[in-house]
């Protein structure tokens, strides 16, 4: 049940916590309804316990006439995030650069739209925003990593043997996971991955098909004209799929949630500080706004038990808690352990593929090395790719990685080098070399860059330093981590959010009991 306190009771505050305009208590308060946040609030929500899930971005409910989401690219301004601190732009900090900078975003439309697109010095990020998360906007691949890889990430964690006995499997069945079917490899849409499929089995790689949160009944459709297409033209990735072909976690693990009646979704509200209540909670200091971005009030959400499960900003704003004196007792380690997955992309040409073909959706076929530490993917694009070309996604394991730190103007920036690892990316673009060699006439070319866009963002908040070996963070009881910042800068050579989801899945098996009495 919730309780509305007036403002007047809220302890003295300053800067981002100060003049709520209301408050609410409750039990138990999650931020975030990606991956994580679902897990946690139908794991919650199945054993009883009342909970709320905040998220900064607007609802998507599929719509009859497929026109939720916008298409990618495109200057609908749904598309893109853009508040404050989520930009497509670079940082330029250099007058009279930076005067310009400011100019042109003073200028632009303000919407909560989809792609959370977060501009650092050394990094282009992007993550979803919304009811969903990150599953609106990813691949929807549910890869498993091989125990080389996984022994490599996690040194000292979860145990290996039962995550592949318990928890990969009901996660991949609660996040409606399916192997990509034969049959479609024959429609002209997945030309593409015909030839993809025919190297990796020609260069002798190890690989399987990939299993994938997506209705393949759906694809059919889309591919017979009694659906609009949307996965087939490649409109999956970096955007949502409006056939609904792709499941997202609103659709499965916080649909299971609200059907309870004891979860309750806050949609459009931006987390915008943590602290600890002086009565032993937590105080959760949010902003309600608009669909256009405005905000509309300010609302203090104070809990007994809080949930950090907001991906990407999760490490942020645990670590401008702890600077800010907030949460002053996290670990030293909060920020820390930040990756990219070990991810290089480049392009395969082809002279079997016409330039102009597009390609359709989800990926097909995930390849491993012989020691399963690299992992590649053909990524169909929703353009057609010049030359005939396929983008391949190669994982490794990270050589090394960063760290969210804070600086003198009280926010947070970026320190990693995407160049660190030179050693990984070479044994990346080695196994790539041997798929290249069976495509007719094939040209590789790395796509790296001093400033790459960062799809598989992981850490901030490792399990077993920041947080004990179930996610309870260290320093403040009651507090708690369940989301990618777990992982220590990566996944093993795999695509992260089945990693992500099992992990959250074997941390709620010990910790649920916290939650109950």
């Amino acid at each position: 049940m919730t309780d509305t306190i007036p403002a007047s009771d809220s302890a003295p505050a300053t800067g981002a916590e100060a003049r709520p305009d209301r408050e609410e208590r409750h039990g138990v308060v999650i931020v975030g309804c990606g991956l994580g946040g679902s897990i946690t609030a139908f794991r919650l929500a199945e054993a009883g316990v009342r909970n709320v899930v905040l998220e900064r971005g607007r609802r998507w409910p599929l719509h009859p006439a497929s026109a939720t989401f916008p298409v990618f690219p495109s200057i609908d301004s749904r598309l893109v995030w853009l508040d404050d601190e989520s930009t497509p732009f670079p940082p330029l900090r250099s007058a009279p650069w930076s005067r310009l900078f400011d100019a042109v975003e003073a200028a632009l439309p303000r919407s909560t739209g989809l792609l959370d697109v977060i501009a650092q010095d050394r990094a282009v990020i992007v993550c979803g925003a919304g009811v969903g998360g990150g599953t609106l906007v990813y691949g929807g691949v549910l890869a498993q990593p091989r125990p080389e890889a996984f022994h490599r990430i996690f040194p000292v964690g979860p145990d290996y043997e039962e995550l592949v006995d318990v928890h990969y499997p009901r996660a991949r069945r609660r996040l409606g996971g399916a192997l990509f079917p034969a049959d479609l490899l024959d429609q002209a849409p997945y030309r593409a991955h015909r030839l993809w499929d025919e190297a990796i089995q020609a260069s002798g790689l190890p690989s399987e098909p990939v299993c994938g949160a997506f209705d393949h009944n759906a694809l059919r459709e889309e591919l017979a004209g009694t659906r609009p297409p949307a996965a087939i033209v490649g409109q999956y990735h970096f955007t949502a799929c409006d056939s609904g072909a792709r499941i997202s976690a609103d659709r499965t693990y916080l649909a299971r949630a609200e059907a309870t009646g004891r979860t309750s979704v806050r949609p459009l509200h931006r987390v915008t500080a943590l602290a600890a209540d002086r009565a032993g909670g937590y105080r959760v200091h949010t902003e309600h706004l608009a669909e256009g971005g405005t905000p509309l009030e300010r609302v203090i959400f104070r809990c007994d038990r809080l949930v950090m499960a907001a991906g990407v900003h999760t490490p942020r704003l645990l670590l401008a808690a702890r600077e800010t004196g907030g949460l002053g007792r996290l670990h030293p380690s909060v920020g820390e352990g930040w990756g990219a997955n070990g991810d290089h992309v480049a392009l395969l040409q082809t002279e079997s593929l016409p330039p102009d073909l597009s390609q359709g959706g989800p990926s097909s076929t995930v390849a491993h090395d012989e020691t399963g530490t690299v992992g590649l993917m053909h990524s169909p694009l929703p353009v057609p790719v010049d030359g005939g070309g396929l983008v391949c996604l190669g994982m490794g394991v990270p050589g090394h990685t960063g760290a969210w730190r804070w600086t003198a103007d009280g926010g947070t920036r970026l320190d990693w080098d995407p160049a660190g690892d030179t050693a990984g990316t070479a044994r990346i673009e080695e196994v790539m070399r041997r798929v290249a060699q069976h495509l007719p006439e094939a040209r590789l070319t790395p796509l790296s860059s001093s400033r790459p866009v960062v799809a598989h963002a992981a850490g901030g908040a490792r399990l077993g330093e920041a947080c004990d070996a179930y996610g309870r963070l260290r320093g403040h009881p009651g507090l708690y981590c369940l989301d990618g910042a777990l992982l220590p800068g990566g996944a093993g050579a795999v695509n992260p959010a089945l990693t992500i989801a099992a992990i959250a899945e074997h941390c709620l098996d010990h910790i649920v009991t916290d939650f109950l009495g």
